[in-house]
């Protein structure tokens, strides 16, 4: 144990530690080399030019409104956001609404940010000038907290603005000349990728990053092998060899605009493979995040989506009840492939799942108007739900039911329990500014 990392740097240390000594009880005395520490300082250092095109004036209160006011400029940005955390400390507003399911617990994320303090319309720390997005483990302690509680709040290819009180930010010390002490912080963060480490586990900090030409070899002989495991039937094997070469090409360096369109198009490959994977073991939000990155990737490239990831999208979305996006989906493959039999069995799939779908939603619908609101919830509607567990229960091609809108508070409190008792889950989401409720079978149902 010779070295340490200081701020994702690699540095030595004078002298190695004595691993005895160090376990024994008697401590252990190091010394840095501080010759060997990185200059902070550059990492922070833009031109004028390139700071201004990131600018924000609402940092020094300037806004669109004609109201004026004589709160701080923070205040007025913080009062529209809304609290992450209890106590405030961290508050948040969503710029742009990302897709599939919230980051989960120690997820490999890459992002972009830019970073404000109040009075200075400039940013004091960007990842979109150093044209490097910024990778780490979420709820891994590899950044600030404030900046990764909020990036654990996100979802693929949001954009929100956080702002980071000075106890989750730099606290009483700031950071360098750039950040004053007890400074308030805001984020504005945007989700560009992210690896569930249960499938595939990311890059060490302490290892330096591979160029693609060392990577290349190793990914293509993971996806080889995931190949291999996939024509045998080992779909689950062959996803997380999917995902390790995904966290290989997504950690290598980039010599050059060859590098990165050889990367892009491997990405693609493992990419569309994912989503057909994972939309084979029934699996849909996977499969539906993946095909987003595809989605993502492609935009503004001489990359095409294949025609594949459409159609396992689109099946996808069926199975979560997205009738709109999957016959979007769906169409846009049967474009692509107009005599694809596939294709069109699976948009008469498709219309027959949304007949059903209404009927199911009609029956419970009346059976909530055929007694008077206040009083006790109806036996029809209680029959009504039970079978609607059941039939999802008995539907394997469906991972989630959507409920009646307006259901009342003890019809709610009913459905809860009803569903717990068939060991399913009851479900709600922001949808077009309303609460939809919904009911799925268990993510380790499959």
């Amino acid at each position: 144990m010779g070295d340490e990392i200081v701020n994702n740097h690699y540095i030595k240390f004078k002298n190695p530690l004595d691993i005895n000594r160090l376990v024994s009880g008697d401590g252990a005395v190091f010394e840095v080399n501080f010759d060997d520490l990185p200059n902070d300082a550059d990492t922070f250092m833009y031109s004028q030019a390139e700071a201004r095109e990131f600018s924000k004036p609402e940092c020094n209160g300037v806004t669109d409104d004609d109201i004026h006011t004589d709160a701080e400029p923070f205040e007025l940005i913080a009062q529209k956001m809304t609290n992450l955390l209890e106590d405030g400390a961290i508050k948040k507003r969503v710029l742009r609404e990302g897709y599939g399911d919230p980051i989960p617990d120690k997820a490999y994320v890459t992002i972009h940010y830019n970073a404000y303090i109040e009075y200075n319309d400039d940013p004091f720390d960007s990842t979109y000038i150093r044209k490097k997005p910024f990778s780490f483990t979420v709820n891994n302690s590899e950044t600030i907290s404030g900046l990764d509680i909020g990036t654990q709040s996100m979802k693929l290819n949001e954009l929100s603005q956080f702002m980071v009180k000075a106890s989750h930010a730099y606290g009483p010390l700031g950071c360098l000349q750039r950040v004053p002490p007890n400074a308030t912080i805001l984020y504005e963060v945007e989700v560009m990728n992210w690896l569930d480490t249960a499938v595939g586990l990311p890059p060490r900090a302490n290892e330096e990053p591979q160029s693609y030409v060392q990577v290349n070899r190793h990914a293509h002989l993971l996806l080889m092998k995931a190949n291999d495991s996939f024509a045998k039937g080992s779909i689950r094997q062959a996803i997380r060899n999917y995902n390790d070469a995904v966290t290989k090409l997504l950690s290598c360096t980039l010599r050059d605009m060859a590098d990165q369109e050889k990367q892009e198009a491997l990405l693609l490959r493992l990419y569309t493979n994912l989503v057909v994977s994972y939309t084979k073991i029934k699996e849909p939000r996977p499969a539906c995040t993946n095909a987003q990155r595809i989605y993502n990737l492609c935009k503004g490239t001489s990359l095409k989506v294949p025609p594949k990831v459409y159609f396992n999208h689109g099946r996808s979305l069926i199975q979560l009840s997205d009738y709109k996006w999957a016959e979007i989906r769906l169409n846009q493959a049967r474009k692509l492939e107009p005599n694809n039999v596939e294709i069109s069995k699976e948009l008469l799939k498709l219309d027959e799942k949304r007949i059903e779908s209404r009927k199911r939603e009609v029956e419970m619908a009346k059976a909530m108007f055929r007694h008077t609101r206040n009083t006790d919830v109806d036996p029809d509607f209680k029959k009504s739900m039970t079978r609607y567990c059941e039939d999802l229960k008995a539907d394997s091609t469906s991972f989630l039911y959507n409920l009646p809108e307006d259901l009342s508070e003890k019809e709610i409190v009913f459905c809860k329990a009803e569903v717990q008792l068939h060991g399913l889950e009851f479900c709600s989401k922001q949808y077009d500014g309303q609460i939809v409720y919904y009911i799925q079978k268990p993510r380790d149902s499959n």
